[in-house]
């Protein structure tokens, strides 16, 4: 399966956090999107195996991922270890996506921080000729970088008003993380109500800057290349 943009996240909901307004906005244009977990995220204080692949599952299909896969890399210790990067490295050779979306690489938890260092150790390797396996090199255009806890810096926000209310949807189908359970006294930075009020907000904030009613951040580490800065004027349209 070829895809033209693949989410990867250290966990099964950083994706959605991070860039799930962005990848639904992307399947609504008519791109094929897939989403890489990179571990089961088992060591989360709520939630079991079953609990929280049937959940991941549900969220995938909100976002309209024609695929998610699983690669069980050990959650606590994601690092660029040569099966890990031969492992995801396969994976980008045989999804071939234009782009990838990564978390950026400073993070509160360090398996974002690991992860982000991960993919882009992967993606450099999966375009080298005579690494890995007979797959055809590949390497992605471009690396997106999203921000989960902690802000960062920003290249660019994308509108994501209308389709910021399903993103939330796919996040709330994380029920073990993010909502209160009935009879549990098990609470998580993540499961009190003020995480995904600052969700929102932090959403609000991006789109305020672009005119838009919700954004979701993203940085580049490459420079941007502009052959027509008329065009590329026109394009940005005026906000404020």
């Amino acid at each position: 399966m070829t895809l033209d943009v693949l989410a990867i996240g250290a966990h099964t909901d950083d994706v959605e956090l991070g860039c799930g307004g962005t990848l639904i906005s992307l399947k609504d244009s008519g791109y094929r999107t897939g989403i890489a977990d990179l571990t089961d995220g088992l060591l989360a204080t709520r939630g079991d195996e079953e609990t929280r692949m049937r959940e991941a599952r549900i969220a995938a299909k909100i976002i309209g991922a024609e695929e998610r896969f699983q690669l069980h890399f050990n959650e606590g210790s994601i690092l660029s270890d040569p099966m890990n990067i031969y492992n995801l490295a396969t994976l980008i050779r045989r999804t071939r996506p234009l782009m990838i979306l990564a978390p950026y690489w400073e993070d509160r938890h360090p398996d974002h921080i690991d992860a982000s260092r991960l993919i882009q150790t992967a993606s450099f390797w999966s375009g080298v000729s005579k690494y890995g396996d007979k797959l055809p090199p590949y390497r992605p255009h471009r690396i997106l970088f999203y921000h989960i806890h902690w802000e960062g810096p920003v290249s660019l926000v994308v509108d994501i008003s209308s389709t910021f209310d399903l993103k939330l949807k796919a996040v709330r189908s994380y029920r073990s993380q993010f909502l209160p359970q009935a009879g549990s006294d098990k609470m998580t930075y993540i499961s009190r109500p003020e995480f995904l009020e600052k969700l929102i907000s932090r959403a609000r904030y991006y789109g305020s800057l672009i005119g838009a009613e919700y954004g979701e951040p993203f940085f580049v580490r490459e420079m941007n290349r502009v052959e027509d800065l008329m065009k590329w004027a026109g394009e940005q349209g005026v906000v404020g």
